[in-house]
């Protein structure tokens, strides 16, 4: 007799669709199979259930950044994300001014505590400001569950030189950590902003041009040629553009650990939406910003054959008014960047991908948990539907028809860019370690049942070797 049994659904296991139980008690995944009983029983008859999904690149109760703050807390956007179907969030430990990395993880840990509701790890950030004892500080972390860093190319305040970036990498490859990296040129950025400034071009549709796809395509070139120097295991994160995507893939020819991820902004939004009038264009700005039809294309191959790894939201939670300065005709310098997507991840790709069949279940489960627990240190425990893990289930009503939109969403954000675009499928109960946590529409749980999780970093034995410890006349 089992405390808890989810009874009569369509499970998605490693090896595709059973219609099986799930036994849990103290909060795993005690058995799966036929003719399991428990104290309390869950019907799941005519719904699909899924691992609860895991959004590792998130924004939640940062520094004011741009003049404005985060319109999402822990609560708000947990909450959000469990509404969603997600139930394990990485965010950043995101550093304010002359913040070190050790102060931005210690911040960020004390407004999660008591506020999530679902679990959450933590990434580090190193900027400029870090302070001179960037290794140290990073060793200390991976004592602290930490085991990740994300660098940033580009932004004031934030963007790193490559001395600090070379530190990083070589500190991350000792560690066995995976550096996350905004990869856009900011020499480049700055050039072209500057230049469609002089010449009044400042209406949102130049926020396309003054962070082109060969922006990108350069600054992500040159971060995995970095990796590929060190050894070090390197994540580009928003991919946007086809592009950046053959970047990935070239590297990955020679031997780099490179790992992409992409959003539902680069396959759900284009760059023509920039091209409308201004209070509606700026629901599109986020950086790199949307691209053509034929990234569009390139990227669901990518989703669909491999060459995309990981599907998170980027969530960067901003209230409208704060987002265009309050202004009435905002252009493309004074408009913040960054959108709304922690709850509208999983139901975008579960409608347009799994339910259409562009991809098949092990692609979706991969892109939407399971990649996300192999490489940010969190598979001991989340990411699958398997015996010892974590019971963190979403169950889908594969039928259910709904209308994204602002009134339909959790977050407090008060716009989203997915507003009147209808989808199919929709998570009607959440569990995290085997608690309801979303059940008939509503939250069961009080703020702070999220846990802080220790993820685990690799092997350092096992990362790549740097280029120039090979030796040259053996290298074909």
């Amino acid at each position: 007799m089992h405390e808890l049994v989810i009874k009569g659904g369509r499970v998605a296991l490693d090896d595709g669709w059973a219609e099986c139980d799930i036994a849990i008690d103290d909060g795993r995944i005690a058995a799966i199979g036929t003719g399991l009983t428990g104290k309390s029983v869950i019907g799941a008859g005519g719904r699909w259930v899924m691992p609860g999904g895991i959004d590792a690149h998130c924004h939640l109760d940062q520094p004011v950044w741009g003049g404005a703050g985060n319109a999402d807390d822990f609560e708000s956007g947990t909450i959000s994300a469990a509404f969603g179907g997600t139930t394990c969030i990485v965010p950043f430990g995101m550093p304010g001014p002359d913040m070190t990395t050790i102060g931005a993880i210690d911040r960020a840990l004390d407004r999660a505590t008591g506020r999530a509701v679902i679990d959450y790890g933590l990434h580090a950030v190193v900027t400029m400001g870090t302070g001179s004892d960037v290794e140290q500080q990073l060793s200390q972390l991976a004592g602290r569950g930490i085991a990740s860093v994300k660098l940033f190319m580009t932004y004031q305040g934030f963007a790193v030189d490559d001395d600090l970036f070379f530190r990083v990498l070589d500190t991350a490859h000792t560690l066995g950590w995976i550096v996350m990296v905004h990869a856009e040129n900011d020499a480049a950025i700055r050039r072209t902003r500057q230049r469609l400034i002089d010449l009044g071009r400042t209406d949102i549709r130049y926020h396309v041009v003054a962070h082109s796809e060969t922006m990108e395509r350069e600054a992500t070139h040159r971060a995995l040629a970095f990796a590929e120097m060190t050894g070090a295991r390197m994540t580009i994160v928003h991919v946007s553009s086809w592009q950046s995507a053959e970047e990935v893939a070239r590297a990955r020819t020679r031997g780099v650990d490179a790992i992409a991820e992409t959003c539902p902004q680069y396959l759900f939004i284009g760059a023509a939406d920039l091209d409308r009038p201004a209070i509606d264009a700026a629901r599109f700005v986020f950086s790199p910003p949307p691209r053509s039809p034929r990234s569009h294309q390139h990227l669901w191959q990518a989703l669909i054959d491999g060459g995309i790894d990981l599907w998170s939201s980027d969530h960067s939670p901003y209230f409208f008014a704060d987002k265009i300065a309050r202004s009435q005709t905002p252009g493309f310098i004074t408009t913040l960047s960054g959108i709304p997507g922690i709850e509208t991840r999983l139901p975008l790709l579960f409608s347009e991908g799994l339910l259409t069949g562009r991809l098949t279940l092990e692609r979706y489960l991969d892109l939407t948990s399971r990649n996300a627990a192999a490489i940010y240190g969190l598979a001991h425990a989340k990411g699958r539907v398997a015996v010892g893990l974590d019971a963190d289930l979403a169950l889908w009503d594969p039928t259910a028809t709904w209308t994204l939109g602002h009134a339909a969403l959790h977050s407090r954000v008060d716009f989203t860019p997915y507003e009147g675009r209808t989808v199919t499928g929709r998570p009607t109960a959440v569990l995290v370690r085997g608690t309801p946590v979303v059940a008939d529409g509503k939250l069961q749980v009080q703020p702070g049942f999220g846990q802080f999780v220790e993820r685990t970093a690799a092997d350092p034995a096992r990362s790549g070797k740097p280029v120039e410890e090979t030796t040259p006349w053996l290298d074909a």
